[in-house]
């Protein structure tokens, strides 16, 4: 039985090998991983933020209102200044640093007193990140 799964494992690994895009010798590292993870959070987050919109649609002014953010366009969801644009951005990667500090604090394990500050720092960066966005979300319906 112990020789059987380990036929199974090493064919599944050689198929997998033989699938893969990028052929890199066994035992190497992936150098350009990171980069494309980055790469590929950076661009969820720009079409997120509404960066597609931005580049589409001509440049909106800011608007000159008594009260509220002068940057957020009013009374309107469907709308999105340049300047929205990049505080959704801030935000938006307020957000996913503080998600990535929660994800290294659990490496922190056997220091406590770190690992419960990185975990809440991020917890107060992920609450910023939901309070500022609901603010400006509340600012543009009012």
């Amino acid at each position: 039985m112990g020789m059987r799964m380990y036929r199974l494992k090493r064919s599944l690994n050689n198929l997998a090998f033989r699938m893969s895009i990028v052929k890199l010798a066994p035992g190497s590292s992936r150098p350009l991983l990171p980069l494309a993870m980055i790469l590929i959070v950076g661009f969820t987050t720009f079409v997120t933020a509404g960066g597609l919109f931005i580049l589409v649609q001509p440049n909106t002014p800011l608007v000159n209102r008594p009260g509220g953010f002068s940057f957020v366009y009013p009374g309107d969801i469907h709308n999105q200044t340049t300047q929205e644009f990049v505080f959704a951005m801030v935000i938006f990667g307020l957000g996913l640093f503080g998600l990535y500090l929660m994800h290294l604090s659990t490496r922190y394990a056997y220091r406590p007193a770190r690992a419960y500050t990185m975990l809440f720092v991020s917890m107060v960066m992920i609450v910023l990140f939901i309070g500022l966005g609901y603010l400006v979300l509340y600012d543009k319906i009012h």
